[in-house]
């Protein structure tokens, strides 16, 4: 008898550091990982290691240079265009999954994701629109508590979808307020495991069916006071280049030899991530841009590491995580995986 193709809950726990699933302090990331497994050296990010370009990769699993997203902006053009507007610029999990008849929810913390992932084609997302309700709990930053996930998820019938994607964002937030690792940091893991745990106790009645993949977007580091603007030099130097800053890294969009991007003031490293279209980061405690007196920031080759566990009753969960303990997975691996957990391959490249 064959297996019953399982149910697939993705989430991204956003910044959650990937060596900080503990039994005592994230017993829910514990678990999962006893059932399945976990990559004990952290999955690896997309170019910048931020927050958009990931969850593009993520939904897609295409590069930034394939889906447009390189930082807060998509650089698909020679101008750039903010993130949550443009969206991905390939198909995501959401057009897979409503091409095949399969019911995608999505319900995120960070309200731009809505437009950044393209969630406006599964079946229901939360917030409508990417707009978070004046009712809705936020964290010191702005975006969607975690509390808010939990209270809005019933909202979306999620024991109906075939494929639920979730983001919690306030561990992000704590790090970015507090640093890369300290006992507030810890805490706030513990904080949304438990209510990782809550969203995920929906499912016990169906956890034979369920496969569970939690990952995260990126890691964070600590950054000294100060930022490096680039922008400066271009203007100084009349380089025929555009600046995008994103935390401790800065995309380059133009022409340019790389022998010239190691002269901006700075910048140590370069990596060409699409066509004209290069990386630059500086050394460790370097942020570029604006200082917006954070205690860490992330962008850089070094905040690269994801977390990444999976979990469930089905099968197919053990199988995945015998994968990605034997082997560290890639960002963009992640939309594939799902694809042939779900049977979307034969829709993901129809026109």
């Amino acid at each position: 008898m064959s297996e019953q193709r399982p149910k697939v809950v993705f989430v991204v726990l956003d910044a959650f550091p990937f060596s900080g699933v503990d039994p005592n302090w994230t017993p829910c990331l514990f678990e999962l990982a006893q059932e399945g497994g976990i990559a004990q050296k952290g999955g690896e990010a997309v170019l910048s290691a931020s927050t958009y370009p990931n969850h593009a990769s993520l939904i897609t699993g295409a590069m930034p240079f394939e889906h447009g997203i390189f930082t807060s902006h998509s650089w698909l053009t020679e101008e750039p265009v903010p993130a949550k507007e443009a969206g991905p610029a390939c198909r995501t999990l959401f057009d897979d999954c409503r091409d095949a008849q399969k019911r995608a929810i999505a319900i995120v913390g960070d309200q731009n994701l809505v437009g950044v992932c393209g969630a406006r084609a599964a079946a229901a997302h939360w917030p409508n629109n990417g707009d978070l309700p004046e009712s809705a709990p936020r964290g010191r930053l702005g975006y969607g508590a975690d509390r808010g996930v939990v209270g809005a998820f019933d909202e979306l019938d999620p024991m109906s979808a075939d494929f639920t994607f979730v983001q919690l964002d306030e561990v992000d937030t704590e790090r970015h307020l507090r640093g890369p690792w300290n006992d507030d940091v810890r805490e706030q893991c513990r904080l949304t495991d438990s209510a990782l745990g809550e969203l995920l106790e929906r499912f016990r009645s169906m956890w034979s069916e369920m496969v569970i993949i939690v990952v995260s977007d990126h890691d964070h580091e600590k950054v000294e006071s100060g930022a490096v603007d680039l922008k400066s030099h271009v203007f100084k130097n009349n380089l025929n280049v555009q600046i995008d800053h994103d935390g401790t890294s800065a995309l380059v969009v133009g022409l340019i030899d790389h022998s010239q991007l190691l002269d901006f003031p700075s910048v140590v490293g370069a990596q060409t991530v699409g066509p004209d279209r290069n990386l630059v980061w500086g050394d460790p405690g370097i942020q570029f841009g604006q200082d917006w007196n954070l205690a860490a920031q992330h962008g850089s080759p070094r905040t690269a590491k994801q977390l990444a566990v999976v979990g469930g009753g089905h099968p197919e969960a053990r199988r995945l995580g015998n994968l990605i303990q034997a082997s560290r997975p890639q960002c963009t691996e992640w939309a594939h995986w799902i694809r042939r957990l779900l049977v979307l391959d034969r829709h993901s490249f129809e026109p």
